[in-house]
């Protein structure tokens, strides 16, 4: 289905009655029409995920074409007996698929995705991070290209540093993981909550031994109130768009 960023920015949104109806439609019932609207009316998450990555119209296109088949994919698994809209489960969908595209279209060799944007976001160091960067863009030596075989290696014309638009992709990926976490915290009860928090999630982490002082428990108690948190918070993320793979 062709569709520009004018139509997907245009497509009218569906209320959440109409989303599951559409979901439902597609598959129990294979109707193409169904999938084709809940394509159409999400277009625009596409089209603005993969902005973020490039402002190239022929990597443009590539993009949006692996974020559709992302959204497809989410159309095809999403959970009709969990409580959430499609956009927020499909994003987790689309964003895989666009980041590993961008890892595919912008590397001289093929590497795993994650591979790429821990290259591109900071976290590699020493030698991979070298070897990474190499293989993302090739680096062009300015002593070799002098001539001078003898001279230490010159500067990379090309900077490590995130671009702009990576920047504010990697921010707006931490902003909405910080709302989903936050989201599925609420569904734990509350002394699951405060110890998770208390131990987990917080600049510092309390120790088990802190925790159970302030709250008059063993410390085996903190650790077995820990794990069934942790457990039901895994479950709590899954509903709402995580993979397996992205709480390993």
């Amino acid at each position: 289905m062709a569709l520009n960023y004018r139509e997907a920015l245009n497509a009218p949104l569906l209320d959440e009655q109409a989303e599951r109806e559409a979901i439902q439609n597609w598959q129990r019932k294979g109707d193409r029409a169904a999938l084709e609207l809940l394509v159409r009316t999400h277009a625009r998450q596409v089209y603005s995920q993969a902005q973020r990555w490039t402002s190239n119209p022929v990597e443009l296109e590539d993009l949006v074409a692996e974020g559709m088949i992302g959204l497809m994919r989410a159309a095809d698994q999403f959970d009709l007996a969990h409580k959430v809209r499609f956009s927020t489960y499909a994003h987790w969908w689309v964003m895989t698929s666009v980041s590993t595209a961008v890892a595919r279209i912008r590397s001289l060799v093929d590497m795993p995705p994650r591979t790429y944007l821990d290259a591109r976001m900071g976290r590699l160091s020493g030698a991979d991070k070298d070897f990474a960067l190499q293989a993302i863009r090739g680096y062009v030596n300015i002593d070799a290209m002098a001539g001078d075989q003898d001279s230490p290696r010159g500067q990379e014309l090309e900077s490590p540093d995130m671009t702009p638009e990576e920047r504010f992709a990697a921010d707006s990926a931490h902003e909405l993981l910080r709302r989903t976490i936050a989201e599925a915290l609420e569904d734990l009860a509350e002394p699951d909550r405060e110890v998770l928090v208390r131990r987990k999630l917080q600049a510092t982490p309390e120790t088990a031994e802190e925790v159970a002082s302030s709250l008059g428990i063993t410390r085996d108690r903190v650790r077995m109130i820990e794990r069934r948190a942790m457990a039901r918070l895994k479950l709590s993320l899954q509903r709402l768009g995580f993979t397996p793979a992205m709480l390993h």
